[in-house]
């Protein structure tokens, strides 16, 4: 355990720095410091969530194959992971490439798990990083024949850090340290955490999970402090909103490219008409609502 600490140790003393500078420089509210720091780090791993869609919409496409191989080798298990991993590779697909991000994002959420844990300790860990003795002997060398009784390595830290007590944790209802009282975090994390694995399971099977994973870390989430509930939610949030846009234009594509379909074995490669364009649109539209 000690060793994945120290791994995420450099991850953790960024976030906190970008804390303190966004508390210092930005808003003076943790509240929603916790909230842009989110937007950032989601900001900074769209290339891997991008990468992870494709990956998704791969495999979905193959789903119907692979069914078939498992059912034509049901009966030899070794031969089956042989011709499924040929058929993984024929096609291009890495069956890991999908979780992969997933992965990478798991060192992220621990980091910020410690860095938010308690804001108190931010300016803690921070200051700890320098060492204060040798900065605070300099200044002391140049300043003592002008101020000989002062405490230079305590005005030293109240000077950067202005210290924890002066640092504002409250953000609506919420005291950042504390866990949410009225648990109403607690049931945002579980609804937004619902719909945001609604819209990416496409397997009927996994809809046992799609209901129990909110659902226990529901039971684990109401003892944490308020901030990681913020992180979570609005990391949520998030996920809902970019999955939506995704879909969008994955919808917009698809019904573009069986326009070009449809409208190359109407007319044999010939230009349409606008008027010609809106029938196939509903002609394509009918044939959606048939399927569902």
């Amino acid at each position: 355990m000690s060793q994945i600490l120290q791994i995420l140790q450099p991850i953790q003393r960024g976030l906190e720095y970008i804390v303190i500078f966004l508390y210092n420089h930005v808003i003076a509210n943790y509240g929603i410091v916790i909230i842009l720091l989110t937007i950032i780090v989601r900001i900074v791993l769209i290339p891997l969530t991008i990468s992870q869609t494709r990956s998704m919409a791969k495999m979905q496409k193959i789903q119907p194959e692979l069914k078939e191989l498992q059912k034509k080798y049901k009966d030899d298990k070794q031969k089956l992971q042989q011709e499924t991993m040929e058929f993984y590779k024929k096609n291009n697909v890495n069956p890991l490439a999908g979780c992969l991000p997933l992965l990478l994002q798991m060192p992220v959420f621990f980091a910020l798990f410690q860095a938010l844990r308690t804001p108190s300790e931010i300016v803690t860990n921070v200051l700890g990083g320098f060492n204060l003795n040798g900065v605070v002997n300099g200044i002391r060398i140049g300043l003592m024949t002008f101020l000989p009784n002062l405490d230079y390595k305590e005005f030293f830290k109240v000077f950067l850090a202005r210290g924890p007590a002066n640092h504002n944790y409250n953000f609506l209802w919420l005291n950042l340290n504390e866990p949410d009282r009225f648990f109403i975090l607690v049931i945002l994390m579980a609804a937004t955490m619902f719909f945001s694995m609604k819209m990416t399971t496409t397997d009927a099977k996994q809809s046992k999970i799609l209901y129990m994973m909110p659902l226990v870390f529901g039971v684990i989430s109401y003892t944490l402090p308020s901030g990681i509930l913020l992180y979570w939610v609005t990391t949520n949030a998030w996920s809902i909103g970019q999955q939506w846009l995704v879909n969008r234009l994955v919808k917009k594509e698809k019904v573009k490219k069986e326009l070009s379909q449809e409208s190359a074995s109407l007319t044999g490669g010939s230009e349409l008409s606008e008027e010609d364009k809106k029938l196939i649109r509903r002609k394509l539209k009918k044939k959606r609502k048939k399927k569902r």
